[in-house]
């Protein structure tokens, strides 16, 4: 336990590190703290779009899932890896353009200069509702770290291994910003890539190699009524719903702050295709780690299966110190997602609400604007904290029983809030500010009343396809019947190459 400790221990003190040096630099002004100065080369923005959008719910959530329910769950995988293929070659160039010509520093006020809002009203729907999410986002990935934590060092109290993860996280996050957010991004990305791709394959080695693996999935599979295949996943309505996770990619800031940080335009397809791979690896990595753990071990081994899985399986298959490694991978899917997620609703606190509105337009003095930015950000964390506290407290049942389920809600929510006004924006002449507004609260509203009126559970369809499908009809309606910006033209043509 000491050497697992210690490997892991290690990797959290060279990401602190890296947020130290990161520190002065990221303090010169909020577009080196909100987005590296728009300088980050090709490899880091790619590993740092795909990491951020991974997070816990991928290496413990689809891990845990595919251990319970086999290999149905790679429905999920297509989804998002098209979509976010999509996005890097056709909308981020575009994003990129615009945010530098309108000196756009965080994703409301691409929404906000794009769709003419002058009243700063769409700025304050648009920052709720990335505050109410993103909290609750950061929560799971907390209720992630404590359940490893718990695991690990054998602790009874929730407290602890929520504390140790909200500590961790915050302090590079404050110090370093979005440049040391991104530098760690990169480690983290290899990481992850390191446990979802030696964990399988040494747990089918144990199991007896693939073909006696697949054996005993298949005898499970018979055992329990159910088949380990793609087309079992609940009929029409679970591939739809696998799928349409794809649709929580677009309206997740998060992600999309990546395309406004690259350097050049023109290098976000070479982005594209390293994204792409990584993104590949990672969701195949994590189903065939879920069904070696399948063919290793029955569910009754653990108290909470769909999230236990991955981290018993790294410390009952390796060695102390290798086991710290892989245990290392799951804290960098954390931590590459959560740190993000502070950062945006930082930026939306601050500069969206508190200097875009409250102020006026009236500009903070740049390191004054840093310093709340940091306050800001360590406020949220310990508001996240105190949500996956209550969540974790509340029993197994419910919304939050999974990081997965609890994930995916917030996921789904940002998804359908902002992904219809955030795709149509870069094409569509006709989009307007009161289109995007209704679809901000439609698309939220949707979400939360689809799985709070149990509608998820009696049609077995996810709420982020019932979300972005009835936001993108509200979002046209209410667009069609009113006027687009009057210079709707020019702000198209500022996503454009100059000529």
């Amino acid at each position: 336990m000491t050497a697992t400790a210690a490997a892991l221990f290690l990797y959290l003190g060279v990401v602190t590190w890296i947020g130290i040096r990161s520190a002065r630099r990221s303090s010169a002004n909020v577009g080196e703290f909100y987005l590296g100065g728009r300088a980050m080369n090709e490899l880091v923005v790619a590993l740092s779009a795909v990491v951020s959008g991974r997070s816990a719910w991928l290496m413990m959530g689809m891990v845990g899932l595919t251990f319970v329910y086999g290999v149905r769950m790679a429905w999920f995988i297509p989804g998002y890896v098209a979509m976010e293929l999509f996005l890097f070659l056709f909308a981020a160039p575009r994003i990129r353009r615009f945010t530098q010509r309108h000196d756009d520093v965080t994703f409301i006020d691409y929404m906000a200069s794009r769709f003419g809002d002058r009243t700063g009203v769409l700025r304050v729907v648009a920052a709720v509702i990335v505050v109410v999410f993103f909290t609750a986002y950061v929560g799971a990935q907390l209720k992630a770290g404590q359940v490893m934590f718990n695991m690990l060092f054998d602790w009874e109290s929730v407290v602890a291994g929520i504390a140790l993860m909200a500590a961790i996280v915050g302090f590079y996050t404050i110090l370093g910003g979005f440049r040391a957010v991104s530098i760690t991004d990169v480690i983290q990305a290899s990481l992850m890539i390191l446990g979802l791709v030696v964990l399988p394959i040494v747990g089918f080695l144990h199991a007896g190699g693939f073909d006696e693996a697949w054996g005993k999935l298949e005898a499970v599979a018979a055992e329990e009524g159910s088949a380990f295949s793609l087309v079992a996943f609940g009929g029409l309505a679970g591939v739809v719903s696998g799928l349409g996770i794809g649709f929580g990619s677009p309206g997740n800031p998060h992600i999309i702050v990546r395309y406004r940080s690259i350097g050049r335009p023109e290098r976000l397809r070479m982005a594209a295709l390293v994204g792409t791979v990584w993104n590949v690896l990672l969701g195949w990595g994590a189903v065939y780690t879920g069904l070696a753990a399948r063919a290793l071990y029955a569910p009754s081994v653990l108290p909470d299966p769909k999230n236990q899985a991955f981290v018993h399986m790294a410390t009952d298959l390796f060695p102390p110190f290798l086991a710290g490694l892989m245990l290392a991978a799951l804290v960098a899917a954390i931590m590459s997602t959560a740190d993000s997620q502070l950062l945006v609703i930082s930026s939306s606190i601050t500069r969206d609400v508190y200097e875009k509105v409250l102020r006026r337009g009236k500009p903070l003095d740049p390191r004054r604007a840093v310093t709340m930015g940091r306050v800001t950000t360590a406020v949220v964390i310990v508001l996240a904290a105190l949500l996956s506290w209550i969540s974790s407290v509340a029993g197994k049942e419910g919304v939050f029983s999974t990081v997965f389920s609890y994930v995916l809600l917030a996921w789904s929510g940002l998804g359908a809030s902002f992904g219809p006004p955030l795709l149509l924006s870069h094409w569509w002449r006709r989009a307007t500010r009161a289109g995007a507004l209704t679809s901000f609260v439609v698309g939220a509203a949707t979400c939360i009343l689809w799985v709070a009126l149990g509608w998820k559970q009696a049609t077995g369809i996810h709420e982020a396809v019932t979300g972005f499908v009835v936001s993108t009809l509200a979002f046209v309606v209410v667009s069609l019947a009113t006027r687009p910006p009057p210079d709707a033209q020019a702000l198209l043509d500022a996503m454009e190459p100059e000529a």
